[in-house]
Parts: structure tokens; sequence; C-alpha cells
């Protein structure tokens, strides 16, 4: 049950609710959530391999991106933007969070949209097939690992907030499980390089997630989706990165 709560929240995939769903069980799902990017991961790739046979490059990587961005619903883009703007737009904590509560996007978060799937789509078109494949299952596995290392270790901004919910139940042999698993995938698809992706991805978003979280006094759930996104983007970048040197 706990991986079908954990693909209910970090997917589109249409998985009703139970009328006595244990809270406990659902705040205990986070430990599958590196499986749910595997998952998410083993669709791209396998989409990956049937469009490349139908399509050139540049309208090609157009429909991964597409396909990557249906499959989560676009819910932790909508964290990206809500960030964005609650960073940009708020002169304090207390601004700055009631903006990201916000549903419409400002500036902020309309340009944020705009860089980071540019960024992802370059990355993707920049990609040889048998790279482009491999970055598919890593970055969504990635991406989802980091969440592990994100609620264990930073405080939730708002009290009752997700942090508070999920926080009591991540355990470090959760966090150690999730990232075994993750680099256990960085060394089968890019041998060491793809320990040094996962790696620098992750130092990377926990070192923005220190900054939000002075900022903000703790991280939200639109902060868990968008370093779900940022950690994505930062392998997919490596990769292109890693694949000019070979």
């Amino acid at each position: 049950m706990r991986l079908l709560y954990a693909l209910r929240f970090l997917t589109i995939l249409p998985i009703s609710y139970c009328k006595n769903e244990s809270l406990e069980d659902v705040a205990r799902s986070t430990i599958y959530y590196p499986f749910v990017g595997l998952l998410i991961g083993g669709f791209l790739y396998g989409a990956a391999l049937a469009l490349a046979y139908l399509f050139p490059v540049f309208p090609w990587a157009v429909l991964m991106l597409s396909l990557w961005v249906i499959v989560t619903g676009g819910l932790h883009l909508d964290g990206v933007s809500d960030l964005a703007d609650g960073l940009g737009g708020g002169q304090n904590r207390e601004e700055k969070l009631a903006i990201m509560k916000d549903s419409r996007v400002g500036a902020f978060g309309a340009i944020s949209l705009i860089i980071i799937l540019l960024i992802k789509l370059s990355m993707i078109s920049e990609l040889s097939v048998d790279h482009s494949r491999r970055a598919f299952l890593l970055a969504p596995i990635g991406g989802r690992s980091i969440l592990l290392i994100l609620i264990h270790f930073f405080p939730s901004a708002r009290p009752g907030g997700l942090g508070d919910f999920f926080r009591p139940y991540s355990t470090l042999k959760g966090i150690i499980t999730g990232l075994v698993f993750s680099f256990g995938f960085g060394w089968l698809l890019f041998g060491v390089t793809g320990i040094i992706m996962l790696s620098a991805a992750f130092l990377a978003v926990v070192l923005l997630g220190v900054f939000i979280s002075r900022v903000l006094g703790g991280l939200t759930g639109d902060v868990y989706g968008a370093a779900i996104e940022i950690c994505e983007v930062l392998i997919l970048t490596a990769a292109v990165f890693l694949q000019g040197l070979v």
C-alpha cells in the first residue's frame, strides 16, 4: 500500500483514496520515492525507444519533455513557479510564504518555468540515444531520492505543513536505503560517473535547501517539488557534459 501512496503523491496516476487509510503508512511511503522515480524513468525509457524511430531529434525531445511533465501532472513545476514567486516577490518571511500559497502565477514564476523547461529541453535534445535513455532512468530516481534528505534534515516552514507530516516517520535507515538504491542505479547506468553526477546534484540541492530554509524558516511542499525539478535538470546537464568528454 505504501508504494501506492507514493505513486499517488508523485504522479498523475488515478489512485483513489481508501476510507480507512493509515496516515502513518502514507507518511512512511517516502521510502518508496526512489522506486517511483524508477517507474517514471522506465516509462520515459520505453517512450524514448519508441519515439526515436518515429521522429527527428528535436520533435522527439519536445515529446519526451511533454510526457515527462504529463506523468507527474506538472505538480513539481508548480512548486518551481510558487517558490520563484515567493523568493522574488516577498519582502519578509511571512510575505514570501503567503505568495507561495497563492495559486496565481507571477512574473518570477513564469520566468522560472520557461527557464527550467528550456534547459531540460536543450539537454534532452543534445543527448545521444544511448545517453538519453540512461539519463531518463537516472534523473527521476535522483529527483525523488533527494526528497528523503530534505524531509529528514530540514524543518517545515509552516506548522502542520508537509514537512511536519512526513518528518516524524523519516528514518536514517530509510534515507540510506533510498540513497543506496539511487547510487546503485547510478553505478549500473553510468559507472563511477553516475556516482559523481548524483553526488554533485544532491550537494547542489542540499545547499539550495540550506539557503531557502534560512529565508523561509524551513521548507515547504513547493520547495520539495522545485527540488525534484532542479535535481533532474542538474543530472541531465551533467549527462550532457560528461557525454562531451567521452
